[in-house]
């Protein structure tokens, strides 16, 4: 099992976000049995923050209840402990990460691509869907913290752009000692993420050696590592191509995560389209 501490020599220079004691305090009771939901509420309501932002999470249409829920015992029990230290994880390591600058855009990118990953995972995997989300969240959650670290970083980003992700690590590891996937695992396990998650947010770029190998990750990393290439890929296609795209054809990449899935490429194709319809729908709404 993987530590809960950053693993890498290269990652330790990297000053990675404080986890705030309301964080740490509920891990500790999560490692009882059954921890009591007015024990977690407790401890909650000493950070506002926190307590807001499980009722605001709750209350989203990821989880699907029927009316609007302003108890916070109440929220606890609904959610389940797995989920609500995810929701409160995701919630506090974001806010830590504000703290490093204007990142309003690169949120909504990831905030996308969880909703996504979270909508495959229901349709075609037997995944906890909330599993994917907290993945599409992080999956490129060490970005904030290397243009922090690094002023060049940026530019780094906008002259390598469309680069694959292995020439990206490699470039990443040779300027800056460390790649952004290696060092968002590190953030994850420090944050107490699953080591599904961690593993998975590490093997963004060698993703097809994975599935092509005997890999020694789990099929449930895999199956998270292939459902958040999907959403990735809707995602990518929605905002640089905004629909002008050869949607007949899925490139060798994606076959690959499809049978993996146990999915025919023109079954993906209906459900990419009917992704990026919603897409485009949701975005005129917010007009």
């Amino acid at each position: 099992m993987a530590s809960s501490e950053p693993n890498s020599a290269a990652s330790q220079r990297y000053k990675i976000p404080a986890r705030p004691e309301a964080v740490i305090a509920i891990a500790e009771l999560m490692k009882a049995k059954n921890p009591a939901a007015s024990e977690i509420a407790e401890i909650l309501k000493q950070d506002v923050f926190l307590y807001t932002s499980v009722l605001a999470a709750v209350n989203t249409p990821l989880f699907r209840l029927s009316k609007k829920i302003t108890d916070l015992t109440h929220a606890i029990t609904l959610l389940g402990l797995d989920k609500l230290f995810a929701v409160i994880r995701l919630a506090a390591l974001q806010n830590s990460m504000g703290k490093l600058g204007r990142l309003d855009r690169f949120w909504d990118t990831a905030t996308e691509v969880a909703q996504l990953s979270a909508d495959i995972a229901a349709r075609v995997s037997d995944l906890d869907p909330h599993d994917s989300y907290t993945l599409g969240m992080m999956h490129d959650c060490a970005i904030p913290l290397m243009l922090e670290s690094h002023p060049e970083y940026k530019a780094f980003l906008r002259d390598i752009n469309g680069a694959d992700l292995f020439g990206l690590t490699a470039q990443e590891e040779k300027l800056f000692g460390i790649n952004h996937f290696a060092l968002g695992a590190d953030i994850a396990r420090h944050w107490f993420m699953p080591d599904r998650i961690a593993d998975a947010i590490e093997g963004q770029a060698r993703y097809t050696e994975i599935l092509d190998t005997q890999d020694q990750l789990s099929d449930q990393t895999k199956s998270l590592l292939c459902i958040l290439v999907l959403a990735k890929d809707v995602s990518a296609r929605y905002r640089r191509f905004w629909r002008i795209y050869d949607s007949n054809e899925s490139p060798p990449e994606i076959l690959k995560v499809l049978s993996y899935l146990g999915i025919p490429d023109i079954e993906y194709m209906d459900i990419r389209e009917d992704l990026l319809h919603h897409l485009e729908e949701n975005d005129q709404k917010a007009e």
